[in-house]
């Protein structure tokens, strides 16, 4: 990683310059628990081809370029006979990564880019022979990822983002002859390329280009012969995704998604018995997808999408005598 600071001479703004090239990533990150009888359990793996982290207390400008080609591969498992509180396993997985906390105002161009037949895949997985008291299972996997807060001010800029990566997140239970307890979370989310932005008495006035050409997957599976309390297993997977909220301070996004590559999501479900439980399962594929939120003020959402790739999304269960069972599957070229 590349980064420069330094002061500016027309103005007081100081100015943050980043490039970062990485074109023939092998990265892997491999995180692995195993346990007889344990009380909690905290694992994360987490893989980056490129990342950038910024944390300002007063105005900058930002640029950034990300260039990512070759592998990322992350995974997190945790294998225990029983836990007696909560096993998190978390494991996430990304091409290019930028992460920018800025307060006051701020101007920002950031360019982030994943090569054609590269691949990004984040697993995570829990297998218990006998029960979990609670758990939280889940993977993250995104070739170009972009988050900004703003604080008291306002982010304006641009961010472009181009993939061709095959990008997949995986998330397993495996309980076979066992039960799930209180309440199990099992999730996986897959995205091309993510932009996220969140402004608190901060403005945020954004031109975004996203293309994604790759494939994109996001599956979430729980083998359990019991159900818990409550249960939850979702997944989610998206070519292109934009989110802006804003809370007292204008929210406006310009500019294009297209989307060409296959959007898959898939929650499975085979449990056993599940007695008075709550089990909810969903998955969600899209091709493109923006949401605008805000409290307070205006805001403009000026977006042109268009989505040329298969999007399909499944949702299974299959279980003996229980409760509740709420399922969903969505699927959305454009939304």
């Amino acid at each position: 990683m590349t980064l420069l600071c330094a002061t500016g001479y027309a103005d007081d703004t100081t100015e943050v310059l980043n490039g970062q090239i990485n074109l023939q990533a092998q990265v892997n990150a491999q995180g692995q628990v195993v346990v007889g009888q344990a009380g909690n359990i905290n694992l994360t793996a987490a893989g980056m081809g490129n990342s950038l982290d910024v944390e300002t207390q007063s105005s900058h400008d930002v640029t950034s370029d990300q260039q990512f080609g070759g592998s990322v591969t992350s995974t997190a498992t945790t294998s225990a006979g029983a836990i007696d509180g909560t096993a998190t396993t978390i494991s996430s997985a990304y091409g290019n990564s930028a992460v920018l906390e800025l307060r006051g105002d701020s101007d920002i161009a950031l360019t982030q880019s994943a090569a054609d037949g590269s691949s990004v895949f984040a697993g995570a997985t829990l297998n218990v022979d006998g029960y979990a008291y609670s758990n939280i299972t889940a993977a993250t996997a995104a070739a170009n990822a972009v988050e900004t807060i703003g604080e008291y001010g306002s982010v304006a800029g641009s961010i472009q983002q181009d993939s061709g990566a095959a990008v997949e997140a995986r998330s397993t239970v495996e309980a076979r002859t066992g039960g799930l307890g209180e309440f199990s979370v099992t999730a996986a989310t897959a995205s091309g390329n993510a932009i996220r932005s969140q402004g608190d008495e901060s403005a945020v006035i954004l031109a975004t280009d996203q293309a994604n050409r790759g494939a994109v997957r996001a599956s979430a599976r729980v083998n359990a012969g019991g159900g818990g309390v409550f249960t939850t297993v979702a997944a989610q997977a998206q070519g292109n995704g934009l989110d802006i909220a804003t809370e007292w301070a204008y929210g406006e996004a310009r500019g294009s998604q297209v989307n060409s590559g296959n959007a898959d999501a898939e929650a499975n479900i085979n449990i056993g018995n599940f007695d008075n439980e709550s089990i909810l399962a969903s998955s969600e594929s899209l091709g493109n997808s923006a949401i605008i939120t805000n409290l307070g003020t205006d805001t403009f959402l000026g977006l042109d999408q268009i989505n040329t790739g298969g999007v399909r999304s499944t949702t299974r269960f299959d279980g003996d005598f229980g409760g509740e069972v709420l399922g969903s599957a969505a699927a959305f070229g454009n939304a």
